[in-house]
């Protein structure tokens, strides 16, 4: 599946094939390359200097040997980009209608609606991933997100976070049940909790002008979510 979003996301099928075999470690050459996917020699090279080209991967020189590692993930942003560009234009035409239970797109904004958009989270009872996490939901909501934290807590619900580089860690490195990887941030400058069939983008302005669009969305969630594990392996082989 992942391989079918890369393709997604503008990667040719041999980038895509040797992008991800380069998840499973930080370094490796042509050769383990070729012996692990048993693509021909010529594919193989294809897809690394494609890859290079686009910035992902870096070339090295070792004992006369090239070594290649994953550094990068830039030129992927386009075809997401997109999709978060879509996703703003349909809540425009949705934003002043009434919401109901059934909404492909429902909009919240202020106190009130962080309130109610984050119990609807907890009733979904799945896995939260949340990209470009910057800590402003406990620092201008503080008495719902304890509450809320310690209830997903209790519900058993998974949460992981990629904070951008520029976010202060200790902002969130205390939060009870919560695991979390620094990133770049440029690889996506926004919010998105991406949970279950939804993806919600969310704009952290002040306590009264949060505003939130909720995409119900299966393809796009998944979609949303193999881009949050491709940066999350990719954060986690950094040094």
């Amino acid at each position: 599946m992942l391989m079918t979003h890369l393709q997604d996301l503008g990667l040719p099928k041999n980038s895509a094939v040797v992008f991800e075999i380069m998840l499973k470690k930080e370094e490796w050459t042509a050769r383990e390359i070729i012996d692990k996917i048993g693509l021909h020699r010529h594919l193989v090279y294809e897809g690394l200097n494609d890859l290079e080209r686009r910035g992902i991967v870096k070339r090295i020189v070792r004992n006369d040997v090239f070594h290649f590692r994953l550094v990068g993930a830039e030129s992927l942003l386009s075809k997401a980009e997109e999709q978060y560009a879509a996703a703003l234009e349909v809540s425009r035409m949705v934003r002043d209608r009434k919401p109901s239970e059934e909404s492909l797109v429902t909009f919240f904004e202020g106190v009130e609606g962080v309130h109610a958009f984050t119990e609807f989270v907890l009733k979904q009872k799945k896995p939260l991933d949340v990209l470009g996490a910057n800590a402003r939901f406990r620092q201008f909501y503080p008495e719902i997100f304890d509450l809320w934290n310690e209830k997903r807590i209790h519900s058993g619900i998974p949460f992981r976070a990629l904070i951008p580089v520029d976010v202060p860690a200790s902002l969130l490195r205390d939060v009870p049940g919560l695991y979390f990887r620094r990133y770049d941030g440029r690889l996506f400058p926004s919010v998105a909790w991406i949970f279950g069939g939804h993806v919600a983008f969310i704009f952290w302005n002040t306590r009264r002008q949060t505003e939130i669009i909720l995409i119900r969305h299966p393809m796009l969630a998944e979609q949303q979510r193999d881009f949050f594990n491709v940066l999350w392996k990719l954060a986690g082989t950094k040094k």
